[in-house]
Parts: structure tokens; C-alpha cells; sequence
């Protein structure tokens, strides 16, 4: 599959960095919701997380998801942004350079919504700039699984978060990071230091996202695909673009 330049996008959203084995995830980082006034003002932007693991179906398959536009109350509805490029980028050759993207774009509103994907194939460039692909003739529909190409599964919908995130314990340890919310300054002595003590107890966690969904890309597709280093390691990130 060419690439074709239809659009620049500059990168907009975050990146969540995953180093991935083709067996299983070997390294991971964290989860941002609603971080910044920025990105809360543009939710389509705001990814979650990222999520790489094996197909539970097809042992010869891997799973990729990227969680964004969060905070969605239960019963809520919410289209994906038509305006951004989500890409999943994938580097093969362990230089954390994409080798390959995954593009998702999105045609409407509602759920009517039109699900566009192409890939996995080469970017016609790297980096912070991207370009929009010549997608597969197969679309999609939001909330709906369909396969854009032979042996890929595609679901683009909303689902429950994934994430577990006890936020008022968070703010008792790290009491800073409520400032921006409570309009409270927090002495600089405080701020950034973990108060001792004030862990909860197994089972005592409260889970703030209950109730929330948010919007998810899940891809299935053969490992081969991706086509990972000889010791079948990939590095698997996200990003959104405007």
C-alpha cells in the first residue's frame, strides 16, 4: 500500500510508549486523563492508554488498542473526532522510529459514524509530522468489528475504562496535583513529596473511573504483520494528530 500526502497533521495529543514482545507486553507506561485545560478541551486528542497483547482466540495473532477521548458518564454518548489522525506506530527494528503505522479516521457523527483504517504499512514520514494514508476500500462502523484487509479485525466504539485510578488517595498522597482543580496552593514542601502512611489496604482502593467510559481502537491482526526483530520484540506507541 503507497502513501499518499493528503494532509499534514502536526501531532497533537500525547504518546504512550509500549515495548512490546510478540508473546506479551515486556514494558509500560501510564495513563493521562484530562491532564491539561489543553487536552480537556480537545477530548478526541486525549489518549488513555495503550494496550499490546496476545489474541486470547488466535495464538498467532496480537492485539492492539488505544483508549482516548475519556470521562464519558455511562448512558453518554460521544463520536470520535473527525478532525484528528489516530495512528498506532510501530518500530520493528529497535531504533524507536516507526517502521510501520496503523491509521484510524473517522467520516460523521454519532453512530453513524464511518470508520476509515490504513495500514499496517510504511509512513511516508516519521516523526512529528504525518500524513494522511490511502486507506482500505473496506470501512467500518463505529461500534461495529469489520475487517478492513484479510486477516485484521478492527472494533472502534465505546467501552467501559480500563483503567484503575483511586484519585482521592492520589490526591492525599500527592496533594499538589489537586491545586489545579481546588484552586488550593500546596506548600512547595509538600508538593511532589509522597506522604508516608497514607496507602490504602488491599481492597480498600476506590476506583474513580467507575461509571465512565471512553472510546476505543482495537486491532487484531497477525503477528507477522508487524514483523517484528528476530527476538520478537516491537515498540508500539500512539498518537493523535490535528
Amino acid at each position: 500500500m503507497k502513501s499518499v500526502t493528503k494532509r499534514s497533521l502536526a501531532l497533537a495529543g500525547t504518546a504512550l510508549v509500549f515495548i512490546a514482545g510478540l508473546i506479551g507486553v515486556r514494558n509500560a507506561r501510564g495513563s493521562d486523563h484530562a491532564d491539561t485545560p489543553q487536552i480537556a478541551a480537545s477530548p478526541g486528542t486525549d489518549i488513555t492508554d495503550v494496550f499490546v497483547f496476545p489474541s486470547a482466540t488466535n495464538s498467532n495473532n496480537v492485539v492492539l488498542a488505544m483508549c482516548v477521548s475519556p470521562l464519558i458518564p455511562t448512558g453518554g454518548t460521544r463520536a470520535f473526532d473527525p478532525t484528528v489522525l489516530y495512528q498506532f506506530k510501530i518500530d520493528n527494528t529497535g531504533d524507536k522510529v516507526e517502521d510501520l503505522v496503523i491509521q484510524a479516521r473517522f467520516e460523521g457523527t454519532g453512530t453513524s459514524q464511518k470508520v476509515i483504517i490504513a495500514g499496517p504499512t510504511a509512513p511516508s514520514r516519521t516523526g512529528t509530522m504525518s500524513d494522511a494514508l490511502i486507506p482500505s476500500t473496506v470501512t467500518g462502523t463505529f461500534n461495529s468489528a469489520f475487517s478492513p484487509s484479510s486477516g485484521m479485525q478492527v472494533f472502534a466504539g465505546v467501552r467501559e475504562d480500563p483503567f484503575f485510578f483511586d484519585l482521592e488517595q492520589f490526591f492525599t498522597i500527592l496533594p499538589d496535583r489537586a491545586t489545579p482543580i481546588s484552586g488550593t496552593a500546596v506548600a512547595l514542601a509538600d508538593a511532589n513529596t509522597p506522604k508516608a502512611g497514607t496507602w490504602r489496604a488491599a481492597g480498600v482502593a476506590k476506583d474513580f473511573l467507575i461509571g465512565y467510559n471512553l472510546l476505543a481502537i482495537v486491532v487484531e491482526l497477525p503477528k507477522s504483520a508487524l514483523k517484528g526483530s528476530a527476538d520478537g520484540k516491537i515498540g508500539v506507541w500512539c498518537t493523535t494528530s490535528k
